[in-house]
């Protein structure tokens, strides 16, 4: 598609071939800074990306240069209930060269990443983060307020806790890849995205991991689970980011073995403990009876968009996500 934006401009809008992906890549680092080696290069290789599908990444193009791009990740939200998996279109790199923004061409190439999720039958819903709400909502995309970070003021440390193993994102996926995919697996949120093959698990999630200093802890008992914490070698920005329990108990053990590790890091200097979103088991009345005085946080940049669901199914996806029971956790980012 050409469209004239002027007498010695004229835009196309059309599908970047993989020969043309190292453009794209250029223009996002140079659009978003600097980052990590390897973060974009994610969205195009087959051990993170297994499901990318040419034509997924559209981008404008004057006299020759890429200008502008948007990014459709695919990804599968799954529900916990009745099993039902739906593909969801995660919109990202939304990026404009600096001296050819305000000419409509993100929106643009947002309109038609709407009719390609429509046009392939395949998609579901499509889901983004951003600060930008007006630029999406126009285009249908609904602005969420979500539960993002439980802050406990935690009453009741014990420094004899002792045997608990914290490993690196290189050991656990050393030696521990598939079990650890496998507790994610088996201990869903109402609604969770898939994290298979275990190759995404590794060179997706594991990133990010890897990127924010995380530790892992699996607690190797008849019911397992696991719990994050991520920038663990930052005092004040040190968290809880997320974990899988089978149970209300486990949950429990989880909660208490992060907090302490927390409060050990923070050499011992403040009982504040903060968590991304809110207990899979526990009620908020539970958790502050048990561990202490709480408040809970919320955010506002979550945006969401039905492509063909019914109206209950899609309020039902909204509700669990404004209630927290479904959670969309750091790692998870795209």
């Amino acid at each position: 598609m050409t469209c004239n934006i002027n007498e010695n401009l004229s835009v196309v809008y059309r599908p970047i071939e993989k020969d043309e992906q190292v453009q794209a890549l250029d223009l996002w680092y140079s659009v978003f800074g600097a980052h990590s080696p390897g973060c974009f290069e994610r969205d195009f290789t087959n051990e993170a990306a297994p499901t990318y599908q040419d034509g997924d990444t559209i981008g404008a193009w004057c006299d020759g240069q890429l200008v502008s791009t948007v990014h459709i990740r695919r990804l599968i939200l799954q529900s916990r209930d009745n099993g039902t998996k739906y593909l969801c279109g995660g919109i990202s790199n939304v990026a404009t060269l600096e001296n050819y923004r305000n000419r409509g061409f993100s929106r643009h190439l947002l309109r038609l990443a709407i009719e390609r999720m429509e046009r392939s039958g395949e998609f579901d819903l499509s889901i983004l983060g951003t600060g930008r709400y007006k630029h999406y909502s126009v285009l249908g995309w609904e602005q969420m307020n979500v539960p993002n970070t439980t802050t406990i003021e935690w009453k009741n440390f014990d420094s004899n806790m002792n045997n608990i193993k914290w490993c690196s994102p290189s050991e656990i996926f050393s030696s521990d890849k598939e079990l650890i995919l496998a507790l994610h697996t088996k201990n869903p949120r109402e609604y969770q995205f898939d994290r298979s093959p275990s190759s995404v698990f590794e060179h997706f999630i594991g990133w990010n991991w890897r990127l924010n200093n995380a530790i892992i802890y699996i607690h190797h008992e008849e019911e397992s689970g696991y719990v994050v914490i991520s920038k663990s070698d930052n005092i004040n920005d040190i968290y809880v980011s997320e974990w899988r329990a089978p149970n209300i108990d486990v949950e429990r053990k989880l909660f208490k073995i992060a907090a302490e590790e927390i409060y050990r890091r923070q050499q011992q200097q403040t009982n504040i403990v903060r968590f991304h979103g809110l207990p899979q088991y526990m009620t908020i009345e539970e958790l502050e009876q048990w561990a202490g005085k709480i408040k809970i946080d919320f955010v506002a940049d979550m945006m969401i968009r039905n492509i063909r669901l019914s109206k209950e199914t899609i309020d039902k996806i909204k509700t669990a996500y404004l209630k927290g029971s479904a959670t969309f956790w750091s790692a998870d980012y795209f």
